[in-house]
């Protein structure tokens, strides 16, 4: 194991994390194109639902803890304290996702495959508290490896199943297994194999290290609760519109795929993740003119992408998706670059998101989150009972303007109060 054990070049941690976070971020566009091929509409509409339902209970198994141990370069938390709270935050995902499947009174058919796509989640949000460890040490190559070999090697068993077979409930199956196999090939072996990994680290009492990250990671998960809640209502409001019958079966999984590309702009902020720790570690540092500059690479590198991403989908977004998914979707092109427009203002809130986490005003995020959800509550079911998919287009991208809008007013007061603080924190040292 001496080449793993070896500190690894920048590009190798960059092209690894490049790998994973692609991998990670086209699982979704593969297993819904495999499903739109070999089942009908009805049960590609499930498989979506249940995709979306997954996402929503995932911020319950992760209680959205990544991003606070990435940038807990101060050791605040052990790995173990993060693991053993990471299996308690699982254990009420899936309590959860039992209780979801029985409010929204869905048949049998439909809550196994709700249920075991949840359970899909919590073997990848297993993984991920492990991934977090890695990122930590700052070996995001070894986070990008097992990602990528696990999206991998489970949507390909995934896909053999379910062309075969033409069952969705044990393709599922197959992709869960797929998934917990590679995290103990993987993340298992790497963080017992990887010297810098190595855990000897002393036992403190639950009480204090449980309710700590209770308190660190409570704001965080409810903001992303909240913001899976909001990205998920449209989706919702639709498959009850189609359960009623005002929608025609199919325009679940006609949205999810519009909605793709949309995701694009994230993922390409997801390869910017080991500026995170920089970040904190330079604002740690007091070097706030540093922390501001990796910022401003970040958010201009990402307007840059969005413009293309606009221009490319108006040109050949529609006809590229009409030919992965096999579905004709000339007459959504409109509803496309709304819907692209609303994931670009989403990751630009996102990286003032996690800015606001690294300088720990994370808090004050509930605010942003819950005057968003408020709207879309508000204005997503007649949008979509008078407008289909549009009105869905229309809510989900207006919703993430008043979120980016928020954010940006906040952050911008929070630095400038913090930034004070530490220019007269560092004046007074230096005259005492």
């Amino acid at each position: 194991m001496k080449s793993i054990n070896e500190q690894p070049k920048d590009s190798s941690i960059y092209i690894w994390n490049i790998a994973g976070s692609i991998a990670n971020a086209l699982i979704s566009v593969a297993l819904l194109m495999l499903v739109t091929r070999a089942l009908n509409e009805q049960q590609a509409d499930i498989f979506s639902i249940s995709w979306s339902i997954s996402q929503l209970m995932a911020t319950i198994g992760t209680y959205q803890i990544r991003v606070y141990q990435a940038t807990d370069v101060q050791g605040t938390f052990s790995f173990r304290e993060y693991l053993a709270f990471r299996i308690i935050t699982i254990c009420v995902m899936m309590f959860c996702s039992g209780v979801y499947v029985l409010e929204r009174g869905y048949d049998g058919y439909k809550a196994i495959v709700v249920l075991i796509v949840c359970l899909f989640r919590a073997v990848d949000s297993l993984a991920d508290v492990y991934e977090g460890w890695f990122q930590q040490k700052e070996r995001l190559d070894l986070a990008g490896k097992a990602l990528t070999y696990r999206v991998v090697f489970s949507s390909i068993a995934f896909g053999v199943v379910l062309l075969f077979t033409k069952e969705l409930v044990f393709s599922c199956l197959i992709l869960m297994f797929g998934y917990f196999v590679c995290f103990l090939i993987y993340d298992v072996r790497y963080i017992r194999t990887v010297s810098i990994m190595k855990i000897n680290e002393k036992r403190r009492k639950a009480k204090k290290w449980f309710w700590g990250l209770i308190k660190e990671g409570t704001p965080l998960f409810i903001n992303s609760f909240i913001v899976m809640s909001i990205m998920n209502e449209p989706k919702m409001v639709i498959d009850k519109a189609i359960e009623l019958g005002n929608l025609t079966q199919g325009l679940q999984t006609v949205f999810n795929i519009l909605l793709m590309p949309a995701s694009f702009l994230t993922l390409a902020y997801i390869v910017f993740r080991p500026m995170i720790t920089k970040m904190a570690i330079l604002w740690g540092n007091g070097d706030a003119k540093g922390f501001l500059v990796i910022l401003a690479k970040i958010l201009g590198c990402l307007l840059g992408l969005g413009i293309l991403l606009l221009i490319g989908s108006a040109l050949l977004g529609i006809q590229i998706l009409s030919l992965i998914y096999a579905i004709d979707l000339s007459k959504y092109r409109i509803h496309l670059l709304i819907i692209i427009v609303g994931g670009c203002f989403y990751t630009f809130a996102a990286v003032l998101d996690n800015s606001l986490v690294v300088i720990r005003k994370q808090y004050v995020l509930l605010i942003a989150y819950v005057i968003t959800y408020i709207y879309i509550k508000a204005v997503t079911k007649q949008l979509v009972m008078c407008g289909g998919i549009m009105g869905g287009a229309i809510s989900y991208a207006t919703a993430m303007g008043v979120l980016l809008i928020v954010t940006s007013v906040m952050f911008g007061v929070l630095l400038k109060r913090e930034t004070k603080k530490k220019r007269e924190y560092c004046s007074s040292s230096k005259m005492n």
